[in-house]
């Protein structure tokens, strides 16, 4: 493991990320039961409100609980610097976030969409309040290199993708639209998979890719140019209307994530420690669903621009989604979860032995904080939901065999997450116990 240009002294409690982790699969797992409860309706449209409070759950949920609660921790780690208001910051964020989350998927399942003149306050604290924090933090001169220029434009994606969802709810919720704003729900999309997501995930690779798998570095340069070209991409997209523009703007995106992919697996399969990694599998799906999900989305678009938007279409938006979603953004999450909840846990631990070094032999292994039959299962389960998913994209028989595994995947998860804590908890009131006799 590489530990070179870590400031592993400042890192925040233990309870700021794992309060984000552990909330997380609960939301996933009530995306897998609304499936359940929706049936084959559900992937009849990519605009039902069933889909769109599933799919909140998944993004909200899930993917912006845990990415959020990451940053929390890897800013500290990777910049030498907390984010201010640390535990007083993230409790209001969290707070708000998961509150304005479970307002916003009730008002999209009852269609009761009064709902969101709750949710989008919250929803609008949750985000100010961290980008604030963490906007505060990042224009002062700090150290990060790639990954803190990188996480700069997966900011200011996350505040655009945002501002366009809470335009979104508001016409939803029967307020007025802002005018020379077309297209906001796809535009919303694209910022927040496109730029938010994918940018996180580019800037925080630059760290744990060579830190957790001993691979080489990504190269400076393209480090550097991808966020670049995938931001500068999506301004096009939004700003400009032109055909033309668009359907290179869309070409630039779908390549900057294509070779985002490609470089990530060559660099795992350049990796120095050979023995078998589940992390490394899940980062392998979900380079592979990246690319699979550009040139996807470079099909969809010329498809509509040919033929218009017809059943076929509809079903491709479906199946784009599932990639992104499932097989792109969670696959990777899940994944790094498998490594960064065990290597915390044995940090923190470690860090309270400094008084006495001979308890540090009484330490779990990390390899039993979260043991490899249980990361093994997690990767199976979640393989077989996102194929599942990716079959009733296709034919919505599959959506309950779907929706079961899928829920199945998610409550694996809280399960493997809350051991983790528990076997934590159990080693701190040993080392406690020990330390005060």
């Amino acid at each position: 493991m590489r530990m070179q240009g870590l400031s592993l002294e400042t890192i925040p409690p233990i309870h700021i990320p794992f309060r984000f982790f552990l909330s997380a699969p609960w939301m996933g797992l009530l995306a897998g039961l609304a499936l359940l409860w929706s049936g084959t309706g559900a992937f009849s449209s990519p605009w039902t409100p069933t889909l769109l409070g599933i799919t909140h759950l998944l993004t909200l949920g899930f993917m912006a609980m845990v990415m959020l609660g990451a940053m929390f921790q890897l800013v500290p780690v990777i910049s030498g610097r907390l984010i201010p208001g640390g535990a007083t910051v993230a409790t209001l964020v969290y707070s708000c976030l998961l509150v304005g989350l479970l307002l916003l998927s009730f008002g999209f399942f009852s269609t009761n969409y009064s709902f969101f003149m709750v949710a989008m306050p919250l929803l609008a604290a949750a985000f100010t309040i961290f980008l604030l924090a963490l906007a505060w933090l990042m224009m002062r001169g700090i150290g990060g290199g790639d990954s803190i220029f990188g996480m700069r434009f997966a900011a200011m994606s996350l505040l655009i993708a945002v501002l366009l969802g809470l335009l979104r709810a508001g016409a939803y919720a029967g307020l007025a639209p802002l005018p020379g704003m077309n297209d906001t729900a796809n535009i919303h999309i694209a910022w927040g998979l496109g730029g938010w997501t994918l940018l996180l995930v580019m800037a925080a690779s630059y760290q744990v890719i060579p830190m957790f798998h001993v691979t080489p570095s990504y190269p400076v340069a393209l480090a550097r140019a991808l966020p670049v070209a995938v931001f500068l991409s999506l301004l096009a997209l939004t700003l400009v209307e032109l055909p033309v523009v668009q359907g290179l703007a869309l070409a630039c995106l779908s390549a900057s994530a294509v070779i985002y992919a490609l470089t990530t697996i060559y660099l795992l399969n350049r990796r120095k420690r050979k023995i078998a990694d589940i992390t490394a599998r899940y980062w392998r799906l979900s380079m592979t669903c990246l690319s699979l999900a550009a040139l996807l989305t470079l099909v969809t678009y010329f498809k509509a621009i040919r033929s218009g938007v017809d059943a076929l279409q509809l079903q491709l938006y479906i199946g784009l989604g599932i990639l992104l979603i499932y097989g792109f953004a969670i696959s990777v999450i899940q994944g790094m979860l498998q490594k960064i909840v065990p290597f915390l846990c044995y940090l923190h631990l470690q860090r309270r032995c400094l008084a006495n070094l001979q308890l540090l032999k009484a330490l779990p292994h990390m390899g039993n904080i979260i043991p490899a039959a249980h990361s093994r299962w997690q990767f199976h389960l979640h393989l077989g939901a996102l194929i599942l998913l990716l079959a009733a994209a296709v034919n919505s028989l599959f959506c309950w065999p779907a929706a079961l595994l899928m829920s199945a995947d998610f409550a694996w998860l809280a399960y493997t997450l809350s051991r983790a804590v528990s076997v934590y908890r159990k080693s701190m009131m040993e080392i406690e116990t020990t330390q005060s006799s």
